[in-house]
C-alpha cells in the first residue's frame, strides 16, 4: 500500500493505534480533529508525531477539504465516535468509492434517528422515544402501554455507556432527563434530547465489524458481563470473545449485517452492540467506527487479527478478506470497579494483577492520593483501569479472575475524610 493517504477522523481512543499500521505497510496518515474538543481525558492519548500532517474542522469543510484534496487520500476513517459524522463528509468528499450512504449521516450517530433506520428497514427494533421534554415522554408510555414498566434513559449523542440510567417501574422520570439535559459528554456535546426506551432482558454482545465495497465481514463476536454499582445498573465487568461459530452467534451477526445495510455502512470499522431477547436479537446501537475500550488489542490477541489488519489487508490488495474468524485462545477484558468515591490508596495491589500467568496487559490508571469517582459507565471505567486476560487454559483465566478481584478488594478507597474503606 506504499502511496496510500489516510485520513484518520479523531484518532483517539482506540483510534490511537491506527497510525501505526498503515505507516509500518508504507502509507501516509494524516489526522483531522472535529470540533467541538472531547474531554481532555478522551483526546490525551493523540499522538501527532504520528501523522504526516493534521488538520482541524475549525477552518470549515470546504477549506478542510481543498487542504485534504492536495494529498490525494485513498481512505478516510473515524478513529473514535466523535469523529463519525465528519469522516462522512470528507469521504464523500476525497473518497466517494470507499465512503458510507448519503442522507443517513444522522442515523450513524444519533441514537433516536438510528432507531428509527432499523424500524425502516424493516428490523424489530427496541421500543423508542426521542424528546427533550417530559410530556412527551409520557403521552410515548401511555400510548405504548409501558406505564409502570422499567424504562432506560440515555443521551441521544454520548458515548461508552456515558449517562444511561434506570428508571425502575418507569419512576425518576423528571429527576433524569433534568440530570441528562444539563450534561456535557466527553465528547463535548451539550445534552439537548435523550431516548427512553423500553427496557430488554437477556445476554447483550458486541459484534465488530470491518466493511469494504459494501460487504460486511466480523473480527469478533464478545459478550458483555455487567453487573450493578450503586444506582449505576449496568457496569462493566468483564467481556469474554467467543468462537465465530458459538451458539446463537449466526443469529446475531445476520441480524448485524442487516443493521448495518440499514444505515448505509459501504466502508470502514463499526461496533454493534446487541441483546438477545426472548423475542430475537434487538441492537442497542452501532457505532460506526472503531471499537474503543482497547478491543482491536483484544481481538488480535484472540483472532490473531482486528479490523485494523483488515483495513490494511485491504488497502494493500490482498487477497479477499475473510469473513469469519477463527478463536486461537480464550480472552477475556476485566475491568476495575470502584463501588464509591473518595482517595484511593493501596493501589500497588493493582500493579500485582500483572505477574498472574494469564495477565496479557494491565492498565492502571490511578495511584495513591487520585480522587476516583464511583464507576458508573465505560469511560470511568477505563479510566480507572482494566486487564486482558489470555491463556489456551480458559481454567487458568477463571482462577486468575477470581484472583484479580481480591486483590482489588485490598486497594482503599477513602471515601469519609476520616478512615478508609474497601472499593
Amino acid at each position: 500500500m506504499t502511496g496510500d493517504v489516510v485520513v484518520i477522523v479523531d484518532p483517539y481512543s482506540s483510534g490511537v493505534a491506527l497510525a501505526g499500521p498503515l505507516r509500518r505497510a508504507g502509507a501516509v496518515t494524516l489526522a483531522v480533529t472535529s470540533v467541538p474538543e472531547p474531554a481532555p481525558y478522551f483526546h490525551a492519548a493523540f499522538r501527532p508525531d504520528d501523522f504526516a500532517a493534521t488538520y482541524s474542522e475549525r477552518v470549515g469543510v470546504p477549506a478542510l477539504v481543498d487542504a485534504l484534496s492536495a494529498w490525494r487520500p485513498t481512505a478516510v476513517v473515524a478513529g473514535s465516535e466523535s469523529g463519525v459524522e465528519l469522516a462522512d463528509t470528507l469521504a464523500r468528499a476525497l473518497t466517494p468509492d470507499r465512503a458510507n450512504a448519503a442522507g443517513l449521516d444522522g442515523a450513524r450517530r444519533h441514537k433516536g434517528a438510528m432507531m428509527r433506520a432499523f424500524a425502516a428497514a424493516g428490523l424489530p427494533t427496541i421500543r423508542s422515544v426521542t424528546a427533550g421534554d417530559a410530556g412527551t415522554i409520557r403521552r410515548w408510555i401511555a400510548d405504548q402501554g409501558l406505564e409502570g414498566q422499567d424504562l432506560v434513559m440515555k443521551p441521544v449523542l454520548a458515548a461508552g455507556s456515558e449517562g444511561l440510567t434506570l428508571l425502575p417501574g418507569g419512576a425518576g422520570l423528571d429527576e433524569a432527563l433534568a440530570t441528562s439535559l444539563a450534561f456535557t459528554s466527553a465528547l463535548g456535546v451539550r445534552t439537548r434530547e435523550v431516548i427512553v426506551q423500553e427496557r430488554l432482558r437477556g445476554p447483550e454482545y458486541a459484534v465488530d465489524t470491518f466493511t469494504a465495497d459494501g460487504r460486511h465481514t466480523v473480527t469478533n463476536v464478545c459478550r458483555y458481563h455487567k453487573v450493578p454499582n450503586g444506582a449505576h445498573f449496568a457496569v462493566y465487568e468483564s467481556m469474554d470473545f467467543l468462537p465465530f461459530d458459538a451458539p446463537d452467534n449466526a443469529e446475531l451477526i445476520a441480524h448485524v449485517h442487516a443493521g448495518l445495510d440499514a444505515l448505509g455502512v459501504r466502508f470502514g470499522f463499526a461496533h454493534t452492540e446487541i441483546m438477545a431477547t426472548a423475542d430475537g436479537p434487538r441492537i442497542i446501537e452501532t457505532g460506526v467506527r472503531l471499537p474503543g475500550g482497547g478491543l482491536p488489542r483484544a481481538c488480535a490477541l484472540a483472532n490473531g487479527e482486528s479490523g485494523i489488519d483488515r483495513l490494511v489487508s485491504y488497502l494493500s490488495g490482498d487477497a479477499p478478506i475473510r469473513a469469519d474468524y477463527e478463536l486461537r485462545r480464550a480472552v477475556r477484558a476485566v475491568y476495575f470497579i470502584a463501588s464509591r468515591a473518595g482517595t484511593v490508596s493501596n493501589t500497588d495491589a493493582y500493579r500485582r494483577i500483572g505477574a498472574l500467568p494469564s495477565c496479557r496487559y494491565l492498565k492502571v490508571g490511578v495511584s495513591d492520593g487520585d480522587h476516583v469517582e464511583q464507576t458508573s459507565h465505560l469511560l470511568s471505567t477505563l479510566t480507572l483501569g482494566w486487564a486482558l486476560l489470555a491463556h489456551r487454559d480458559a481454567g487458568q483465566i477463571e482462577r486468575d479472575h477470581r484472583t484479580l478481584r481480591r486483590y482489588e478488594s485490598e486497594v482503599l478507597v477513602d471515601s469519609t475524610a476520616n478512615r478508609g474503606e474497601w472499593t
